[in-house]
């Protein structure tokens, strides 16, 4: 886990593309061996709208009955935000032709289009004052 008082909107997007090992209780089927293995997972994008929307988690899990907000200070950029790295290409991806077979997805459905630019300029952003279960929200926009 991050323990950062002040991250960026590309870190909180490194950790939620970053390679993850499945534990012993998750195992994934592997149709090539015929085995339960403890895989590899990571998140990629496939397709990005024409409008990105990101909304960060804000509040932590304690128990059934408590749910803390996180306060942490997140920076982001005001132009240019690049999202190329954080998006899945047939080529980046090491996708086969055999890969899209063995996932039962033609090539021809490959969801992958890299003619259309991952650059985002911000337009707005809402903010929550306040806890779980009330509390006010201001937004801003341009």
């Amino acid at each position: 886990a991050m323990l950062r008082r002040n991250l960026t909107l590309d870190h909180c997007l490194e950790n939620f593309t970053r390679v993850e090992r499945l534990d012993e209780d998750n195992k994934w089927y592997c149709a090539k061996c015929k085995d339960h293995v403890r895989a590899e997972k990571t998140m990629k994008l496939w397709r990005l709208p024409n409008i990105l929307v990101i909304q960060l988690k804000r509040f932590e899990f304690r128990n059934a009955l408590r749910r803390d907000k996180m306060e942490t200070f997140i920076d982001f950029p005001l132009e240019g935000l690049d999202m190329n790295r954080f998006c899945a290409s047939s080529s980046s991806a090491g996708m086969s032709q055999q890969d899209f077979e063995d996932l039962d997805i033609p090539k021809q459905r490959n969801f992958v289009d890299n003619d259309i630019p991952a650059t985002y300029d911000l337009f707005g952003v809402v903010n929550h004052y306040g806890r779980m279960g009330f509390g006010h929200y201001n937004a801003y926009a341009r």
